[in-house]
């Protein structure tokens, strides 16, 4: 613990930056929401908080387009939610890991679209 501190007083929520990073892409993207728009010092909070939203928000549509498609091909075998949400835990955790550690990452494909779209969003 003596080498990573505990909180940071250039950031509005006092919170370390790999903690506020790893707390939003935790929990996207409510709390990429809520870092969003309290954190406007800390820049790899903010980067986090993006993050977050970007990827939750991808998730919500994809799993709202995959609910529309299972109820329209109901006999669709256990193998396709398997595998997204698979997919899914090995993004969302890649991304805490990486947030925890304090580096800037951004999901694949996912953090192109969405730069593109909402320009600006990004930080």
């Amino acid at each position: 613990m003596s080498g990573s501190p505990t909180s940071n007083p250039n950031s509005d929520t006092g919170l370390a930056s790999h903690i506020a990073s790893g707390i939003s892409a935790f929990f996207p993207p409510l709390a990429g929401v809520i870092f969003y728009f309290i954190e406007k010092k800390d820049q790899l909070a903010r980067h986090w908080a993006v993050q977050s939203i970007f990827f939750g928000v991808s998730w919500i549509v994809l799993w709202i387009a995959y609910s529309i498609l299972a109820a329209i091909f109901v006999h669709i075998p256990f193998l396709g939610p398997l595998l997204l949400g698979l997919l899914y835990l090995v993004l969302l955790f890649g991304g805490v890991i990486n947030a925890f550690q304090g580096k800037k990452w951004e999901y694949p494909i996912i953090s192109a679209q969405c730069k593109k779209l909402f320009p600006k969003l990004v930080p």
